[in-house]
């Protein structure tokens, strides 16, 4: 098998996921590559979904960018439509003649992306699914790891390895420090929300249905957050509103609404990188969103029910892990579980209080 070129010159990463935390994990390694490269004299492009351009703003230069339509793709009326967008993302990499095109995921579109790349070199991560149309694949074991090395984020590192990058420390995205704008403060007021004040922000959503802590539960923390005198904001989109109206549903009539504030389907990302740096403090499911408060360094709790903690956790020292020991039972999937969701149901909302009334207290002292 060709080994990796030692001095490719132009060098694409075909990286369009759809996973805002795969993303953010991922995000530091592509800017330490782009910065090797370009110390180095080299010509650096990624391909990233088009629905992250206003967060990724000022993360790396305009010109590194290329983006993938998925959005327009997913609405687009026609095949032909369908198939003219992806064209016209394709003619861009192939426009850029790369040395070298790798990607890091094992997702369909970055595989049939970096293979049509039209690259010299083609390299991919997985020996699972990358077998055809690749010259090299990176020999990862996505299963079997070093409980030290055992986060998602060595398996993305890996990858960089392979192309010289030196390690470093385990990290997210980095974002520039940039002042609130005072477009964002108006609509922050408008919502209810005082830019001023600490507020507590929830997100009950996340991106599989067996990572979701029961709503009830959510609602008596909600209860429990207004009553000690916090506000409170809902965050998300999409479905994630349905999950917040029905958690504000359940809360009794004794609980003012005044100090409740429902911002679902109301911020884009960047916007919403910009309330989590005002955020008191962020509770959650184990998310994309989660990972985007630890990634702009704001104090939090994470909820894990089934997954893995030691691959997924949040690479913040801000944040902690709340997981039950309640064991799974071997008839269990993720997807269907024999007990109830036990593991969820056990981690209750006076834990989640008494564990942010702890680091509250420390960040204060």
């Amino acid at each position: 098998m060709p080994t990796v070129p030692a001095a490719p010159q132009r060098v694409i990463l075909v990286n369009p996921t759809r996973y805002l935390g795969n993303l953010l994990l991922a995000g530091g390694l592509i800017q330490d590559y782009a910065a090797l490269c370009k110390e180095q004299g080299r010509e650096f492009r990624v391909v990233i979904d088009a629905g992250y351009r206003d967060l990724l703003q000022g993360t790396l230069t305009d010109e590194l960018f290329i983006w993938y339509p998925r959005r327009e793709i997913s609405k687009a009326t026609s095949a032909w439509q369908k198939l003219r967008l992806y064209w016209r993302c394709l003619c861009q990499i192939r426009a850029f003649k790369a040395d070298l095109a790798f990607n890091i995921e094992e997702d369909s579109v970055s595989h049939r992306l970096t293979q049509w790349s039209g690259a010299r070199f083609v390299m991919g991560c997985s020996a699972n699914r990358h077998r055809w149309g690749y010259d090299y694949v990176v020999p990862i074991d996505f299963s079997q790891r070093p409980p030290e090395r055992r986060h998602r984020w060595y398996s993305f590192y890996e990858v960089f390895a392979a192309l010289g990058l030196p390690e470093p420390p385990p990290g997210y995205l980095r974002f520039p420090p940039q002042p609130l704008p005072g477009a964002l403060r108006e609509k922050l007021l408008k919502l209810g929300l005082d830019s001023d004040r600490g507020f507590v922000a929830l997100h009950t959503g996340a991106a599989k249905d067996y990572k979701l802590w029961p709503l009830p539960q959510f609602a008596r923390l909600t209860q429990m957050l207004v009553e000690a005198g916090h506000r409170v904001a809902f965050i998300g989109a999409g479905k994630d509103a349905d999950n917040a109206a029905a958690v504000i549903a359940q809360l009794p009539d004794s609980v003012p609404r005044g100090h409740i504030v429902d911002c679902c389907n109301q911020l884009t990302l960047a916007e919403l990188s910009q309330l989590f740096r005002l955020a008191r403090f962020v509770i959650g499911n184990d998310s994309g969103p989660f990972h985007l408060a630890s990634a702009v360094g704001a104090p939090g709790a994470v909820i894990f029910g089934p997954t893995e903690v030691a691959l997924w956790a949040p690479l913040s020292d801000k944040a902690v892990v709340m997981k039950s020991k309640e064991a799974c039972s071997p008839e269990c999937t993720k997807r269907q579980c024999v007990h109830q969701h036990r593991c969820l149901w056990a981690i209750t909302p006076e834990s989640i209080v008494a564990r942010m009334n702890s680091l509250l207290a420390v960040a204060a002292g």
